[in-house]
């Protein structure tokens, strides 16, 4: 059940659902939209951009989007498209009020994993996931803490999970979130070792699992000038600090790779090429190096909107002004695409080597696709998520 917070114990029991039946209207009229400057982005209490938890990520055989719908409060909502599908699914995890948001992790080629960020009266965060492509869910025991406002504070790799917490602790599971334990308490990767040279200042903002499940990664801030900092934890030795190739402010941190922001620019890395992520999708073992690369920097000094992956090791940034680039793996450079559509949320992979811009207004998302060298975005369909006072689902 979804509910609508108004304030007192009585409107907190009065419930909103989102409807799972979809209007779908496919134009596929070839036109442009005229782009609008995107909301600035949320700030930390140090000053230092904080990654907006709206994102998509994409597997090799599906794409995902979690955005905000409606408003006062938002509504998060999971949406999907299937191979090479041209169309756009509500494939939302039932039954959980969502309105602090929702935090996924792709754990297959048609798996995504739900971490729900607590709202209302909810002091824990529920988890869900699927293996079909969203058609269904199942319920896992939840964390009986909150998750971080991160949009990587939650990984999956199978059976194997992480959580960054809100209280910046890191607990994993092995057995889908059956039981956990606490590989770093509030403060213990900032009075470790590895953090020599932060001054105890260490801020982590993300997790993620390395070249193997066994290998976890927490990156975030070190020292009071905020530069990144990735740690690398291993059974055994604990927590060490990785070495990377360019210098700034981290903004994501997904399975293999980082996005930073400096003075020269907006830098993708790469971490064991970039490619080890997709080994459990593609069936294939693909390169193990823990040594990170850099692209060449984007040059760009405004604020990063939002951000996501793409197939292959690609990633997308959603800059200010609407401005959008992405870079389609290790070795490539950065692409300016066209001004994106106005109110576009988030971008994600689409069918064919294409790419969406996905557009809310209300209770509406619009799909907007840009073909490979296209130059003119063209909206191709339109979806209705009715809210619906007082109904339950």
């Amino acid at each position: 059940m979804r509910r609508r917070h108004r304030g007192g114990a009585a409107a907190r029991g009065r419930a909103l659902t989102v409807a799972g039946t979809l209007a779908v209207a496919g134009t596929l009229a070839a036109c442009s939209s005229a782009s609008s400057p995107a909301p600035a982005a949320p700030s930390t209490a140090a000053g230092a951009p904080s990654a907006s938890m709206a994102t998509s990520v994409a597997t090799s055989a599906d794409a995902w989007a979690v955005l905000p719908m409606s408003a006062d409060p938002a509504f998060w909502q999971v949406f999907a498209r299937s191979g090479s599908s041209a169309t756009w699914k509500l494939v939302t995890p039932p039954g959980v009020a969502d309105n602090g948001g929702l935090v996924v992790s792709p754990g297959g080629a048609n798996s995504l994993s739900v971490a729900v960020r607590p709202s209302q009266d909810l002091l824990f965060s529920p988890l869900a996931a699927t293996s079909d492509g969203g058609a269904s869910w199942s319920a896992g025991p939840p964390l009986t803490a909150a998750v971080a406002a991160s949009p990587d504070a939650f990984a999956a790799d199978g059976a194997s999970l992480v959580a960054l917490l809100g209280d910046g602790a890191v607990e994993t599971s092995a057995d889908s979130g059956t039981t956990w334990s606490v590989i770093a308490k509030p403060g213990a990767i900032a009075a470790s070792a590895a953090a020599k040279g932060c001054g105890g200042a260490v801020r982590v903002t993300s997790v993620s699992f390395g070249t193997t499940s066994a290998q976890l990664l927490a990156g975030g801030t070190c020292g009071t000038s905020g530069t990144t900092a990735i740690f690398t934890y291993s059974t055994g030795t604990g927590w060490q600090r990785s070495a990377l190739p360019a210098a700034g402010q981290l903004l994501r941190l997904t399975a293999g790779r980082a996005l930073v922001q400096g003075k020269a620019g907006l830098t993708a890395l790469f971490d064991g090429f970039g490619w080890y992520a997709y080994a459990p999708l593609s069936g294939t073992a693909q390169g193990t190096s823990d040594a990170w690369t850099a692209s060449a920097p984007l040059p760009v000094s405004g604020p990063v909107i939002a951000s996501g992956t793409l197939t292959l090791g690609g990633a997308w940034v959603l800059l200010s002004g609407g401005r959008a680039a992405l870079i389609s793996g290790p070795g490539q450079q950065w692409t300016l695409l066209p001004p994106v559509p106005a109110k576009t949320t988030v971008l994600a992979a689409g069918p064919d080597g294409a790419t969406d811009a996905l557009a809310v207004s209300g209770s509406t998302l619009t799909v907007w696709r840009l073909a490979p060298k296209a130059t003119v975005w063209q909206k191709v369909e339109a979806v209705s998520v009715p809210v619906q006072v007082g109904s339950s689902s």
